[in-house]
C-alpha cells in the first residue's frame, strides 16, 4: 500500500524484484493498471478495458530490485489518494521459447512459483505457445496488445467437472462463462503447451498479445472452484495454506470480480 503525491516517487520493500505489478487507486474512479517486464515499464494495459496496449512514462516509469518507480498519473500515484498493488516475480523479460508451433517472443518463467508471461504473435490458425513452467497452469489471463479486444480467461474448473477448456471468461467484463470452441481448441494446457484456437481475440493473424499463467504450487497457490450456499456462514475452500491475495468470479451467470487480500484494512477479527 501507499499514498499518491503527485511526482515521481520509488515503491520499496518487496521482497524480490517484480515482474508484473497490477496497481488500483483505491480512493478514485480510475482504470486497473498492469505492467510487466516483458514488454517494458512504460506500457500499460487497463484489466477493466479492452484498449490496447498504452505507453506513458508517467504510470511507471521503471522497475527496481525491490520495487518500481511511478510518475504521476493519476490511476498510480494521485495526490493524497491511497493505492494498492499487487505483484508477481517472473524471470525477468525472459528469452523465446520454441515448444509450441509458435515460437513466442518471449517466456518469462518462474517455476518455483508456478508463474509466467508469455509474449507472442498470433496466426490465425490453430496453435500451442510454450509457457515455461514444467507443469500445466490451470488458469491463464490474456489479452491482445496492437489492438482494442476483450480479456480473454481459460480457467480449468470454470465448469467444476474440471473441463474448463471448453469456456472462457472475460476480465472487463461481470458476464459469465460462454463457450467456443476457438478460443482454447478445447484443449486443457500440457506441462510445456497451452493451445489456442483461430479467434482474433487469442490468436489474430500478425496481432500481438501478452498471457500470465497461473500453475498450482502446493502451500503457495491454489487454483478451484467452490458452489456458494447463499448463508452468511458461507462456503469453506480449502487452500492448504493461509492466503494472502484472492481473486474471485461467479462463472454461472452475470457478477463482478472480486479480489481481496491481507494488506488493506478489513473488518472481521483477523483484519
Amino acid at each position: 500500500l501507499w499514498t499518491g503525491n503527485d511526482t515521481a516517487q520509488t515503491i520499496t520493500g518487496i521482497p524480490f524484484a517484480p515482474d508484473f505489478v497490477w496497481i488500483k487507486n483505491r480512493s478514485a474512479a480510475e482504470s486497473h493498471t498492469l505492467v510487466n517486464t516483458v514488454i517494458g515499464a512504460n506500457n500499460f494495459l487497463k484489466s477493466n478495458a479492452t484498449s490496447a496496449n498504452n505507453t506513458n512514462s508517467e504510470f511507471l516509469k521503471s522497475f527496481t530490485s525491490d520495487g518500481y518507480t511511478l510518475g504521476n498519473a493519476d490511476e498510480v500515484n494521485n495526490g493524497s489518494n491511497n493505492i494498492v498493488g499487487w505483484n508477481w516475480k517472473a524471470n525477468g523479460q525472459g528469452s523465446s521459447n520454441t515448444d509450441g508451433s509458435i515460437n513466442t517472443t518471449y517466456t518469462s518463467a518462474n517455476t518455483t512459483s508456478g508463474f509466467s508471461i508469455v509474449q507472442y504473435t498470433g496466426t490465425g490458425a490453430n496453435a500451442t505457445v510454450g509457457h515455461g513452467l514444467g507443469i500445466s497452469p490451470k488458469m491463464i489471463i490474456l489479452k491482445q496488445t496492437n489492438t482494442s479486444k476483450d480479456w480473454m480467461i481459460y480457467h480449468k474448473y470454470t465448469n467444476p467437472n474440471g473441463t474448463g477448456s471448453q469456456y472462457y471468461l472475460h476480465l472487463n467484463s461481470s458476464d459469465g462463462k460462454a463457450s467456443n470452441a476457438t478460443m482454447w481448441q478445447n484443449t486443457d494446457p500440457t506441462s510445456s503447451l497451452f493451445s489456442l484456437g483461430s479467434s482474433s481475440n487469442v490468436n489474430g493473424s500478425s496481432d500481438t498479445y501478452i498471457a500470465y499463467c497461473f500453475a498450482e504450487v502446493q502451500g503457495y497457490s491454489k487454483i478451484s472452484s467452490y458452489v456458494g450456499n447463499g448463508n452468511v456462514d458461507g462456503s469453506f475452500i480449502y487452500t492448504g495454506f493461509k492466503p494472502a491475495y484472492v481473486i474471485a468470479k461467479r462463472t454461472d451467470g452475470a457478477s463482478n470480480w472480486n479480489q481481496f487480500d491481507n494488506k488493506r484494512f478489513g473488518f472481521n477479527v483477523k483484519n
